[in-house]
């Protein structure tokens, strides 16, 4: 199969949300052999350490019932391997878990649970297409294959160029469709006021200044700017609007 990417983009058009879309892009790729499909969005996908963050959707169809639960409310999406690998790739790559693999064998122990995991739900060999998107976000979509391991993992490379598309178009669609609390980085959470006050810091205000501008205290406003650096980890408050801006709670 060779997808055409306006008439792609045209079935997407109409339909009104994300679940609807991902229906439809494994309605086209089951054909393919591929029988499950996960959709990941991140609006910022590391933390300022570097370890990733959960994503604020993750959507899976045809997957099991508690999987959801285990990448997003367990842990699982840290030590996922292929998330892992995904965040370092812009271009689209295939993995399996199967004995005597590439990737088997680079397996550690914190990835085991992910891999027995994906093993014991038949979804051992998959591909994933990493998007990196314009405004810092980060997505990916990962096909599963039907079918034998060995085979599998050849099918799956075979259609690495047809997933690209598919994967990069519905992204276009599912831009316009996320909905703004998902496109907002959850992982540190500040207050109204916290974030005020450190926006006016990143902008050159002092303390002063800031207290002139919001009509507090200048000791109203050390308390919001120490606050925010006490939950962004941060040492002082260069820093503090440095971690913001990383996670986009500030912006200049």
């Amino acid at each position: 199969m060779h997808t055409d990417l306006m008439t792609f983009s045209e079935q997407l058009a109409p339909l009104s949300s994300l679940d609807a879309c991902l229906a439809h892009v494994l309605q086209v790729i089951n054909p393919l052999g591929f029988k499950t499909l996960i959709y990941d969005y991140a609006p910022v996908p590391v933390s300022h350490e570097g370890a990733l963050i959960t994503p604020s959707v993750f959507k899976a169809l045809n997957a099991p019932g508690d999987m959801h639960a285990q990448w997003c409310e367990r842990g699982y999406y840290q030590i996922d391997p292929v998330q892992q690998c995904a965040a370092r790739r812009t271009t689209p790559f295939a993995w399996s878990f199967s004995t005597d693999t590439h990737w088997n064998g680079a397996l550690t122990e914190a990835h085991r649970p992910v891999a027995h995991y994906i093993c014991d739900y038949g979804l051992s060999t998959g591909l994933t297409v990493p998007l990196h998107l314009p405004d810092g976000g980060f997505a990916t979509l990962t096909a599963f294959v039907d079918g034998a391991p060995a085979e599998a993992e050849q099918h799956a490379q075979r259609n690495l160029g047809e997933m690209l598309v598919l994967a990069h178009t519905f992204q276009a669609r599912a831009s316009e469709l996320l909905a703004p609390a998902e496109r907002c980085c959850t992982h540190i959470h500040l207050t109204r006021r916290e974030r005020e006050c450190l926006q006016h810091s990143a902008k050159g205000l002092s303390a002063k200044g800031i207290a002139a501008t919001l009509h507090r205290s200048e000791a109203t406003v050390n308390l919001h700017l120490v606050a925010a650096a006490r939950k962004l980890g941060a040492r002082n408050r260069v820093e503090a609007v440095a971690r913001g801006l990383h996670y986009r709670l500030v912006e200049v």
